[in-house]
């Protein structure tokens, strides 16, 4: 028995479309991957400037990056993680080195307690500076209190008299 040729031709042209369909899946994996980069490094640069600016530190669950409980995991205003183990070794890395997985943890844990971090900063602050403005606002009211009128005055006095 002779195969049919057109089931030859059919079967072929199931594969090379098959090959088509595994190259196009490719191409979106790896532009998926490109993406992932720059949306990453694009995340990571914004988030470093607050991050650095408001110079937090926070202790991470370690299970967040997948390592044992046993493990500290800090991350730094800089977001580098400082990986401590329980042999006492440590290691350094990036939240850019991270997996899609571990960055979205860490980000999920520490946006929110940066941000508990950042209001309770502010509050203290507002209060130190009304304080401050408080005080300010009495030594005001104390006659001869402003160094500057003095100053001017004296300056005026000295000038009339030369």
């Amino acid at each position: 028995m002779v195969p049919d040729p057109s089931q030859n031709d059919d079967s072929l042209a199931a594969a090379v479309k098959a090959m088509e369909d595994l190259v196009d899946e490719a191409v979106q994996v790896y532009e998926l991957d490109k993406e992932k980069v720059n949306v990453t490094d694009d995340l990571y640069n914004s988030l470093k400037i607050l991050t650095g600016y408001l110079g937090f530190t926070i202790d991470l669950p370690s299970e967040l990056v997948s390592l044992p409980s046993d493990t500290r995991v800090i991350l730094a205003p800089s977001l580098d993680l400082f990986i401590v183990k329980p042999n006492f070794k440590s290691e350094q890395k990036r939240l850019d080195q991270l997996s899609l997985d571990e960055i979205s943890n860490v980000l999920r844990y520490a946006i929110p307690n940066i941000i508990n971090m950042a209001r309770t900063d502010r509050l203290i602050k507002s209060k130190k500076i009304a304080f401050l403005r408080e005080g300010t606002k009495k030594l005001k009211r104390l006659p001869g209190s402003s160094v500057d009128e003095t100053m001017i005055t004296d300056n005026v006095h000295m000038e009339k008299n030369q």
